[in-house]
């Protein structure tokens, strides 16, 4: 065997051309593949950094009405839910949360969350210095407490261990530090870096019974042998309940979704990666047919040798393992590239991939990428090099020492094997194009659809109201008021809102209500509609057109009616026949409150996404609605304005110094976030059915030219009996266009049958676009036409008296 492979390598170092050509062929098959698999193997095979990671499980609510069970759940029904539950042996609520580190003289702003105990039960975790809070500290009124994260213990206290045990500040008030984190951990379920975690604890009573106040996400642990369709129906019997138990505000609070951890954090990256991987499987499947009809032209100039090592009494066994060594070889250097195009892949795919992608793990190439190359290697190597071993195995021995040095056209089966070759290289060229170029189409699509408000000149942050230190609604009110007012006064800002649930977030809540004076509807079947909390500047910040009827002022205040306003498919859908303006809807999450004026129509804005349908939503005042956190809106005189940032923070700050905002982002790295997955999705392929494209090219460049090479004599005949020139090259030319169409053909029949799969990523576009077809059919066609016709111009080049004497 080493015989073999030192035999071979020699082989190949004699063939410099051929040697690089095949390699560079298969490093891109081989690099595309392990690239991907990268991905695969850091979204879909890792498992989580947790105990059994498997029996994880997010737990959803919401209206099956609604059709979306992706909402969060309220404190007291969480803990029902905790309580009497019978399939888990744990459940943990959390929430996100900011803060203030005031240290020494500074202070920096903190991501973190608030956890109740059970959280460390369930995700199997424990601080590494220190301990975990006890269920106790999750009630109101118990000592404050918190753990850090081993980050900011070592950015703010330089990983000074006497810190357990310490108090620290946090929004002025001091809290006592009970355990750290391990470095590297990370909350399952958030793409932020952590800084710190609290208890849940409550911050009043009031909030502690607020059924309707729907801000915990729930995480569990199922026992061991229950499945998620079991744990899910016992917590829809749990619902059920609940809602006879509580039908103020859980009359239409039926639905629950148990989904496993690992499929809500991968979500709809999973078909997207595997049509991905189907993709780059195809174009190692053309690389490996380039590379095969390389094989099948070279060993047509190698026959004479074989004869030779045959006469000598070599075994055809012998001959195929020989030549499969030199097969084997190429594959192992383009493995070798391909690595190395993956190494620097990985590091693109990160950049230019989804925050979904880079939040599930860091991409790498690790033991199993690399374990996953070797394996394409091998099977590479017996898909491209065991046919045309076998084929050149079979030369006859007299037929091929009788043609000396000349070398053998390869014979009729030699020729159909190579068209046919280069009809599938075509076929797979074709699918991959026309993948790439409906996904093109619905990008383009997806990123020229109006999201229903004006991005430009537009900056938003984030601000949330420490829980503790502004408990109750009317304080949260009047410092957001007052943030708002000063941020106004800022030179260069133009206007200022606010609003709870920033459009295209997808964090929009539902509620039901009922419209006064309809028709009484059963328990149960009220209508719902998302809810948003806005400032009465809001919809001028955001350039939302005003449709009829006047927008939020200060004339909505705590005391006065209750009023909202609706965008226009709330309108539609549910005043069809009139104006709503001035005409009444009671909530049906206050049934004790009156019901509110509708005082205005505002044009439709997406919030769920771009490619999703604008649904009906109304619209609270923040002075009626008062909540703890605000997504700001700030419309501005010029862009980019500098030192707005700043400026931002300042007058924050003056309002209040533990009041911190993290970062101002226009808003079109918001619209770019929807766009990040479908963007990912079409330059990876386009950019893989671009190398498809490329290497059938190059593969019917070659096919042609060694039929002009092998064929000299015969043309030579040809021209001296009086053939003209264009007769020559129309002669080639139509023997690869031939093959050209055949493959269009079968590439077209693949297309239409595979690219229904594609469906679930298309916006704007059908699965069978006749333009994409077109369009595709006439790049690739022209393309192949190109790479047919240079090679076929040296037939036209061919001198009849030196064509002759080749034989």
């Amino acid at each position: 065997m080493i015989a073999d492979l030192q035999y071979a390598l020699r082989m190949l170092l004699k063939a410099p051309a051929f040697t690089a050509i095949a390699v560079i062929t298969l490093a891109l098959g081989i690099g595309a593949n392990s690239a991907i698999f990268s991905v695969i193997d850091t979204v879909l095979l890792r498992p989580l950094p947790f105990k059994d990671p498997d029996r994880l499980v997010m737990v959803w609510g919401g209206s099956s009405r609604e059709g979306k069970i992706d909402s969060n759940h309220s404190f007291p029904d969480y803990a029902d839910l905790r309580d009497q539950t019978q399939s888990f042996s744990a459940m943990a609520a959390f929430a996100r949360n900011r803060s203030v580190l005031n240290h020494g003289d500074e202070s920096q702003g903190l991501v973190g969350v608030t956890i109740s105990s059970e959280i460390f039960d369930v995700l199997g975790v424990a601080p590494f210095l220190g301990r975990a809070y006890t269920r106790d500290e999750d009630k109101p009124g118990a000592p404050p407490v918190v753990v850090l994260s081993y980050s900011l213990w070592q950015r703010a206290f330089a990983g000074a261990p006497e810190i357990v045990g310490r108090e620290i500040t946090l929004a002025s008030k001091p809290y006592t530090v009970v355990g750290i984190m391990p470095a590297g951990w990370k909350f399952p379920v958030d793409s932020d870096t952590i800084d710190f975690v609290l208890p849940l604890q409550p911050a009043s009573t009031a909030e502690l019974d607020r059924r309707g106040n729907h801000f915990l996400s729930v995480v569990g642990r199922l026992k061991p042998g229950i499945s998620t369709q079991q744990a899910n129906a016992e917590l829809t019997t749990i619902l059920a309940r609940l809602r006879q138990q509580y039908p103020d505000t859980n009359l239409n609070w039926d639905a629950v979704s148990v989904v496993p951890l690992h499929a809500d954090l991968v979500g709809n990256l999973r078909p997207a990666l595997l049509i991905l991987l189907g993709a780059v499987v195809l174009v190692l499947l053309i690389a490996c047919a380039n590379v095969a009809n390389l094989l099948l032209a070279r060993a047509a100039a190698r026959t004479r040798e074989i004869a030779i090592r045959t006469a000598l009494g070599a075994s055809r066994l012998r001959i195929v393992r020989q030549l499969l060594c030199e097969s084997l070889l190429l594959a192992v250097l383009g493995a070798l590239g391909g690595l190395l195009l993956a190494w620097w892949g990985v590091d693109v795919l990160s950049a230019i991939g989804p925050r979904s992608l880079r939040r599930l793990g860091h991409l790498s190439v690790n033991s199993t990428v690399c374990a996953f190359t070797l394996g394409i290697a091998v099977l590479s190597t017996m898909f491209f090099g065991l046919v045309p071993a076998l084929q050149v195995s079979r030369s006859r021995v007299n037929e091929s020492l009788q043609q000396g040095s000349k070398g053998s056209t390869g014979g009729l089966h030699t020729g159909r094997l190579r068209a046919l070759l280069i009809v599938f290289q075509i076929a797979l060229s074709l699918l991959l194009l026309t993948a790439a170029g409906l996904l093109i189409k619905s990008f383009f699509t997806l990123r020229s659809t109006d999201p229903g408000f004006d991005p430009e000149r537009v900056v938003a942050a984030s601000l949330s109201l420490p829980r503790a230190k502004y408990p109750e609604p009317d304080q949260q009110m009047r410092a957001l008021d007052q943030v708002v007012s000063k941020l106004a006064l800022l030179p260069g800002v133009e206007a200022v809102g606010g609003v709870d649930a920033l459009p295209l977030s997808g964090s929009i809540r539902v509620s039901s209500f009922t419209i006064s004076g309809a028709a009484p509807v059963p328990e149960g079947d009220h209508p719902g509609a998302g809810h948003v909390v806005v400032t009465g500047d809001y919809f001028r910040a955001m350039s939302i057109p005003l449709l009829s009827g006047r927008a939020f002022d200060r004339r909505e205040t705590s005391d006065s009616p209750p009023v909202i306003m609706v965008n226009e498919a709330f309108a539609r859908k549910f005043f069809p026949d009139r104006n709503p303006v001035g005409l009444h809807v009671l909530l049906d999450r206050d049934v004790e409150a009156p019901p509110c004026e509708v005082i205005g129509v505002v044009a439709n804005s997406r919030h769920d996404s771009l490619d999703a349908a604008p649904d009906p939503e109304f619209y609270l005042p923040l002075t009626q609605q008062p909540t703890g956190r605000l997504d700001l809106v700030l419309k501005t005189t010029s862009s980019p304005l500098s030192g707005l940032d700043a400026s931002v923070r300042k007058a924050v700050r003056e309002v209040d110094k533990d009041l911190f905002i993290p970062l101002l982002r226009p808003m079109e790295f918001y619209l770019s976030i929807q766009l990040a997955q479908p963007r990912f999705n079409m330059l990876l392929l386009a950019v893989f059915g671009g190398v498809a494209m490329i290497l059938a090219a190059i593969g019917i460049y070659g096919v042609i030219a060694f039929s002009v090479a092998q064929r000299t004599r015969e043309i030579g005949i040809r021209m001296a009996l009086g053939a003209q020139r264009g007769q020559m090259l129309g002669m080639m030319l139509r023997q690869s266009l031939t093959f050209v169409v055949i493959g269009l053909a079968f590439g077209l029949l693949a297309s239409i049958a595979a690219t229904r799969l594609l469906q679930a990523l298309l916006y704007g576009v059908g699965a069978n676009d006749f333009t994409t077809y077109a369009a595709v059919v006439g790049l690739l066609g022209g393309a192949a036409v190109l790479a047919s016709y240079i090679p076929a111009r040296r037939a036209m080049r061919v001198d009849p008296m030196v064509a002759l004497r080749y034989e």
